[in-house]
């Protein structure tokens, strides 16, 4: 078992970014873009200027994935971002997340009804159709 170097730096949990990418099944590109906006802003480089991901970066990312899954855009998430920026702590973050979900869920029921009117809709034109059919029989 080979040992490191004491002067070495740490880099257990660091990756590359071809791997966090391939980990959460999102590209490069995006991964640099949630950089460049702000929403991963703890990245480190090696010397070479190379992009190196911990596992708080990782874990950073699957929460943005999910946040993306449950609806909320990237400027929510920025909106989010800046509140931490300024008080360095969840207190205030995630009463304001559950505003922007709440929001959220009330678009998502909104739009589960328009469904639901245009399923009944298609349903009655679909019986309309099958008596024309018996009639033309």
């Amino acid at each position: 078992m080979s040992r490191k170097p004491a002067n070495a730096p740490d880099t257990d949990g660091a990756m590359p970014i071809s791997v966090l990418a391939e980990k959460l099944d999102i590209s490069p590109r995006t991964i640099r873009y949630y950089e460049e906006i702000g929403l991963l802003d703890t990245v480190k480089r090696t010397s070479g200027g190379k992009r190196i991901y911990t596992d708080d970066d990782f874990r950073r990312l699957r929460f943005i994935k999910k946040l993306k899954l449950l609806g909320l855009s990237l400027a929510d998430m920025q909106e989010l971002e800046d509140i931490y920026k300024i008080h360095r702590n969840n207190s205030k973050v995630f009463p304001r997340l559950i505003e922007q979900l709440d929001t959220h869920k009330k678009e998502v029921d909104r739009r589960l009804q328009e469904l639901t009117a245009l399923r009944k809709e298609i349903d009655e034109f679909q019986e309309r159709m099958r008596e024309k059919i018996r009639e033309e029989t």
